[in-house]
């Protein structure tokens, strides 16, 4: 599956609260307009959340990674060809439009977007687990970037080779029900995307996203698993340059 990663902050003058009341109140529904029009097969919304949580994973990885992102928007095609085609042919301009009219909530040039591939690490069937307000799951987003002492290609080698069974290993005890690493693809499209959309901000590598239940090892064993994780991803992640957030999802297109 090809996705288009879409991150998202909201205006300086603009509160997390009353963001993420304004998109349940209208800024949703013209985004739903505009994604039904790209062709994609899923579209999901990702309200990032500004929480003790953050405050939390943020001082275990050194405390000074950037602030969450507000909003994570997220689109599935089966080719990277019907990606193209749909971003090409109109799409990115239909987008950037849309955020310009919203531009009183959303920050575009502080808003990266990119094409990713996934490479699903603990993965339930079907895959269908949500992180809705007040469920059991908590969804927890990690766009990162890599040291800049490793190549793109070494850091992208250790996430998938080494860190994603580091954390397979851990996954019981973590409490893990679902854990995704999505690379950012090496596209010519890329660089459409960065001139349609306006952003002055660097792209990630990619992202890491899991799903967290209720269901896990003991207190020490979560936290032995936590801290064999933070201590391999410093192995490869520039935490500075990177962030760590929860987020509240919703299906725009299923």
């Amino acid at each position: 599956m090809i996705r288009f990663e879409y991150y998202l902050r909201r205006q300086p003058h603009v509160s997390s609260e009353g963001f993420q009341v304004a998109w349940q109140d209208g800024l949703q529904t013209a985004w739903l307009d505009v994604l039904n029009s790209l062709g994609c097969l899923r579209a999901l919304a990702v309200l990032g959340q500004h929480n003790d949580l953050f405050d939390q994973m943020n001082h275990a990885r050194g405390g000074s990674m950037q602030a969450p992102f507000d909003l994570v928007v997220e689109l599935w095609w089966t080719t990277d060809a019907e990606a193209v085609r749909a971003l090409t042919g109109g799409g990115l301009e239909r987008l950037a439009d849309l955020v310009a009219a919203q531009a009183v909530w959303l920050d575009a040039p502080r808003s990266p977007a990119w094409l990713a591939m996934e490479y699903p690490q603990v993965n339930p069937t079907p895959e269908d687990l949500l992180a809705s307000a007040g469920g059991v799951l908590k969804k927890l987003q990690f766009p990162l970037q890599h040291r800049r002492d490793l190549s793109e290609a070494a850091a992208r080698q250790y996430w998938l080779q080494s860190h994603g069974p580091l954390i397979r290993q851990h996954a019981p005890d973590s409490g893990i029900a679902r854990y995704v690493q999505v690379h950012r693809l090496d596209h010519p499209v890329n660089a459409n995307i960065a001139a349609a959309l306006g952003f002055e901000c660097p792209v990630y590598l990619g992202h890491a996203e899991v799903w967290v239940g209720p269901d896990g090892g003991t207190q020490d064993a979560r936290r032995n698993a936590s801290r064999a994780a933070v201590e391999d991803e410093a192995k490869f992640i520039d935490f500075a340059a990177s962030t760590l957030f929860t987020g509240i999802e919703t299906r725009l297109i299923e």
